[in-house]
């Protein structure tokens, strides 16, 4: 009777170490999504790159450098090819290599970077791909919103392949990723979106760039893009449901209150919304609106609040 009671015991302690082990070998698909694209870790910083879908896409990388001239260094330094700097697998550099920053500037919120002249080797298909990097992944470091590059101590004023004109100072209102859907060039509405995309077990950010004639505001857009079945046929990916509703919104004191109907829901019981569907709202918000956090409502009913700070 002793034996046949230990001898239980021992069968329980083993198979309760086989099952903790298969979790830790296989964890759980959502957490592992939310430790890979929401990172608390104050070391992180964030850059651009393009990813093999040629988006520009937004990667958290580890910074050594900790003033900001430092820190901008490092970045350039991430996205030049043949660079000595890591990036994970999936992604490419897209500085022409041999790039060198000769000198940095920063005035309150603006960096001024001059380049040597091997900036301008960069081809048709990158060179504003190339901007849209340069400039989202400098305004992610805290206290830098604005850019202007210089090349050999000239003002880049144009690009050098198809000579587009460019505004002395940049910033993320250039866009990103930019997709067209206009019938008159007048009165174009220019919104950014954030979406999921994954790369084998890596999830990761893609911000895209709405231009269109629409006549409604930005967070409407916003809402109606994630929600829509139209990424179907992409590699972009949305978790907010498709019967989604934003009902009522208002901006006031540096706040953006939004009021949904209970499809934003993913537990209608507890009132708990994906993290993964508030962190694309709240990027999203944030490149397209001057605020400080994001109220959460469902039928009128406070569900959650976020710091975009």
């Amino acid at each position: 009777m002793i034996r046949e009671k230990a001898l239980r015991k021992i069968i329980i302690s083993l198979s309760c170490l086989f099952i903790l082990g298969i979790l830790y070998l296989f964890p759980d698909k959502d957490q592992y999504i939310k430790s890979n694209v929401i990172s608390t870790n104050k070391d992180t910083n964030i850059v651009y790159l393009k990813d093999s879908n040629d988006y520009i896409s937004r990667v958290s990388t580890i910074l050594t450098s900790t003033n900001k001239e430092d820190k901008i260094k490092e970045i350039i330094n991430i996205l030049t090819i043949d660079s000595n700097k890591y990036i994970r697998d999936g992604f490419k550099k897209i500085i022409p290599k041999n790039t060198k920053v000769l000198n940095i500037s920063i005035i309150d919120k603006l960096v001024k970077i001059n380049f040597s002249k091997e900036i301008l080797n960069v081809d048709l298909n990158n060179e504003e791909k190339m901007l849209e990097s340069i400039v989202y992944s400098l305004t992610s470091i805290e206290g830098i919103d604005y850019v202007s590059i210089y090349v050999e101590g000239n003002l880049l004023n144009k690009l050098p392949n198809s000579k587009k004109r460019l505004n002395t100072i940049l910033d993320r209102s250039i866009g990103i990723n930019k997709e067209f859907n206009i019938v008159d060039i007048n009165d174009t509405t220019k919104t950014t979106i954030y979406y999921l995309s994954k790369y084998d077990e890596y999830y990761y950010y893609v911000p895209v760039t709405k231009i269109s004639n629409e006549d409604i505001s930005k967070i409407e857009i916003i809402i109606k893009e994630l929600s829509s079945n139209k990424m179907l046929n992409t590699n972009l990916i949305s978790y907010l449901n498709s019967n989604t509703e934003l009902l009522s919104y208002n901006e006031t004191d540096r706040s953006l209150l939004l009021n949904f109907n209970e499809g934003i829901l993913n537990d209608i019981t507890t009132n708990n919304i994906l993290e993964e569907v508030t962190y694309s709202i709240n990027l999203s918000i944030r490149d397209n609106y001057d605020i400080d956090e994001v109220l959460y409502y469902v039928n009128d009913n406070i569900v959650s609040t976020f710091s975009l700070k």
